[in-house]
């Protein structure tokens, strides 16, 4: 979520300067998502799992992140916009400066204090949605998910902050490649610590590959995964739903096709296209200052550079792509920096195989703007970070549109979406290389949570709460959607420590509920539905077995009968399919089972199996000695 979006909100129906019920705080939306229920039936709250949240930093300060001592919760902050730490004893990452629980702890008792701080705003409500414990108001009813989970806080972006206040201002700060010291910093703290964790980076904009082979979404995906324990990762979607940013087609051999693109705003508009490394477009730009080009492809090792006073143009063979992207594709990025206007993109298949594209804009949606493609628009909307395969990517609906502000003005967000419907903004829709990306849907719209009284969104005070002293505000998007499910998650790694992401992702889906709503599930928009917390909660202590009868040539062996026994001596059957294949669900983690099996032909070995998570390869050998065919057999003939 941007600072612009969170200022600048729709604002209508202004009935009356008293409180009203019916804000979509904390406490509501852990009843949507049945948070609570989980929290009183299996008497979970996130302690012993680690949150850790990459984004603009953290207040410190707050009583939402410290326990009932005044202590903090905070295990470790990594300021990524401050390198004076980087040679530090203890820091063996080479950038940024760490603070470690003791040193917060002591700054908050009036030793030196701590110059890390949350300027944005963002990175606090974040944590508080996932983490916080609703300290500061006596109720406690604006605490998030899982209140006793402890917390990484990694200051790894920020959009910028002007001056407020007694505040000075921040300079915006990004490094992609921050990612892999920011990832290791977190999994060596767990280890540490001994900790579970599950890691949210709440930033993230559309460009790139968006097909999973991006420098960041790779480096995803060899943190988590089959097979690694408790450690999951969650992305959300984006926040670029219903914006013409995202352009396709098919060019064929000889064609050439106009792509027009509206700039509306003055600066710099991002254009990056996509197509198959075997083709080879030629490029050439029509603009308010004049026409481009045409442009040559490059050959596979090189790359096509032109600069004027219009646009940065960029034509890169497969070999010298930008975001790290192993794709074997080609790509033509643009930094559109000329007037305000129309601007055509004309491609032309110079050679073509498949001829597929994918371009999209930034800034979009994002900054406000009404940038936007004219033509080829098609569906999907999906950052590239959320397309990494082991990443949880959940999207936004909308809870409520009505809060009461600190002034007692009664104020309503319009043009987003009505109650229960999925959030407007939520980016949708498949990745570049077709798989669906969106897992499940959270009531991100709106909620409320701590706000940092020094950060520059505290300064909109009509998005401060009515009788949250200052200290609660408004969120939304996509960035208020995930760390839900991030709370949930730790919820999870609580009861079960030993779920893998694979395993964590599979059970947010098939936990999720449809509703009139969301339509039949999964689908582009809502992924498997609305986040069910008590069912996900529920499946974490169990989970299934499956696997495969066959014979001894390796033949699947259908109408097979598998028997389960655990310890107790309680029975369960399963017969094989047509494919050979059984499955069991409901188990216990760390139970330990019996499987036998019966064939009319073939006699199998015995299987003992503890349960660590789902296990899908139990396959069943037959024994050396085949059954033989049912017919007359002497020793059983009756004399």
């Amino acid at each position: 979520m941007n600072i612009k979006k969170i200022l600048a909100f729709a604002v209508t129906g202004i009935m009356a300067v008293s409180p009203v019920a019916g804000v979509f705080a904390m406490d509501k939306a852990r009843v949507e998502t049945r948070t609570d229920e989980a929290v009183n039936a299996f008497g979970v709250s996130g302690e012993g799992v680690l949150v850790a949240i990459l984004d603009r930093g953290i207040d410190w300060k707050s009583n939402d992140f410290r326990n009932e001592d005044g202590t903090t919760r905070i295990k470790y902050i990594f300021d990524l916009s401050d390198n004076s730490g980087a040679n530090a004893p203890g820091n063996t990452y080479g950038v940024g400066t760490i603070y470690t629980e003791a040193q917060i702890n002591a700054a908050l008792t009036g030793g030196p204090q701590l110059a890390t701080r949350d300027a944005v705003g963002h990175g606090t409500t974040t944590t508080a949605i996932a983490a916080g414990n609703g300290r500061n108001l006596p109720d406690r009813r604006y605490r998030g998910v899982a209140p006793k989970a402890s917390i990484i806080s990694v200051k790894f972006t920020s959009e910028g902050a002007p001056a407020h206040g007694d505040q000075p201002a921040e300079a915006a700060f990004y490094n992609e490649n921050n990612i892999v010291p920011a990832l290791n910093f977190v999994k060596d703290k767990a280890a540490e610590l001994g900790m579970p964790v599950v890691i949210l980076p709440n930033f993230g904009t559309i460009n790139g590959p968006t097909d999973g082979t991006s420098f960041f979404s790779r480096t995803i995906d060899a943190t988590v995964g089959p097979g690694k324990s408790g450690i999951a990762f969650v992305m959300g979607t984006g926040d670029d739903g219903g914006a013409p940013n995202h352009a396709g087609g098919v060019i064929q051999q000889g064609e050439t096709r106009n792509i027009r693109i509206e700039k509306t705003t003055a600066g710099t508009l991002r254009l990056d296209l996509w197509y198959p490394g075997d083709d080879r477009f030629t490029v050439s730009m029509n603009t308010p200052s004049g026409s481009f080009g045409p442009y040559a492809p490059p050959a596979n090792n090189d790359r096509t550079t032109v600069t004027n006073g219009t646009f940065y143009f960029y034509h890169n063979g497969t070999q010298t792509v930008f975001y790290g992207a192993q794709n074997g594709k080609r790509e033509i990025f643009m930094d559109i920096i000329g007037p305000v206007g129309t601007y055509t993109l004309t491609l032309t298949g110079t050679t073509v195989t498949n001829g597929r594209f994918d371009g999209t804009l930034n800034p979009s949606r994002m900054s406000m703007t009404g940038n936007r493609f004219l033509d080829d628009v098609v569906p999907g909307s999906i950052i590239d970070q959320a397309t990494a395969h082991y990443n949880i990517a959940p999207n936004s609906y909308v809870g409520e549109v009505n809060w009461t502000d600190i002034n007692g003005i009664n104020r309503t967000i319009t043009g987003q979406g009505n109650i229960g419907e999925l959030w407007l903004g939520s980016s949708v829709g498949h990745s570049f290389d077709g798989r669906r990306i969106v897992d499940l849907s959270a009531p991100g719209d709106l909620v409320i949570t701590s706000y940092s009284p020094t950060s520059y969104w505290a300064t909109a005070t009509g998005n401060l709460v009515f009788g949250g002293n200052g200290l609660y505000g408004r969120a939304g998007a996509v960035s208020a959607a995930a760390p839900q499910v991030v709370g949930v998650v730790a919820l999870m790694l609580e009861r079960n420590p030993l779920l893998d992401a694979v395993q964590i992702k599979r059970i947010l889906q098939i936990s999720s509920r449809p509703d009139a709503f969301t339509g039949p599930t999964p689908n582009p928009e809502w992924g498997y539905g609305k986040m069910d917390a008590y069912r996900a909660v529920e499946l974490a202590a169990v989970t299934n077995i499956s696997g495969q009868a066959r014979n001894s040539d390796g033949r699947p062996l259908p109408q097979t009968v598998v028997t389960l026994t655990d310890q107790s001596g309680a029975v369960r059957r399963s017969v094989t399919n047509g494919f050979g294949y059984y499955s069991f669900d409901g188990l216990t983690l760390g139970g330990s089972y019996t499987i036998t099996a019966t064939s009319r032909t073939t006699q199998f070995a015995p299987v003992e199996l503890t349960v660590t998570g789902m296990m899908t390869d139990i396959d069943l050998v037959p024994q050396t000695v085949p059954l033989r065919e049912k017919g007359p057999d002497k020793a059983a003939v009756r004399r």
